[in-house]
């Protein structure tokens, strides 16, 4: 690996900067600030609760409705309809589990529409995932 480094810092900055600049740890610094130092943490209460209904508002009621009701503006030009989150029926039938694999990975990967977009983006937030699934879960419950 530390051929690889070397070879790679060799043909961005040539052997000259490369001794100048890396002598004394900076490459590790340099990485580390490009790589970051891992997944931003994911919010907690409040804050996780808000974040959830801004990416209800934003990416699912435009096809599924404010209310879940599946009625949202572009929902209503759909075939099939998107699916309303006040049938206890339904409701009753899937478990969070697939709710999460649905938001994550989206319908055309379950049978589903595949207008129903994946959030490809939420995989390494299972937070706000779970967050996510508690608001279809809510539309039960409102009736």
């Amino acid at each position: 690996m530390a051929g690889v480094e070397a070879g790679l810092r060799d043909r961005l900055f040539g052997a000259g900067l490369r001794d100048r600049l890396f002598g004394a740890g900076l490459w590790f610094a340099v990485v580390q600030g490009l790589a970051g130092c891992g997944p931003e943490p994911e919010l907690e209460g409040p804050a996780l609760r808000a974040a959830a209904q801004e990416l209800w508002q934003t990416r699912c009621a435009t096809c599924h409705g404010p209310d879940g009701r599946g009625d949202g503006p572009s929902g209503r030009a759909l075939d099939p309809r998107p699916r309303d989150f006040h049938d206890a029926a339904w409701q009753a039938r899937r478990d969070d589990t697939w709710l999460r694999r649905v938001i994550v990975e989206g319908g055309a990967a379950h049978g589903l529409s595949s207008d129903m977009a994946a959030n490809v983006d939420l995989e390494g937030r299972p937070a706000t995932v779970t967050e996510l699934v508690r608001i279809v879960r809510g539309f039960a419950a409102g009736g």
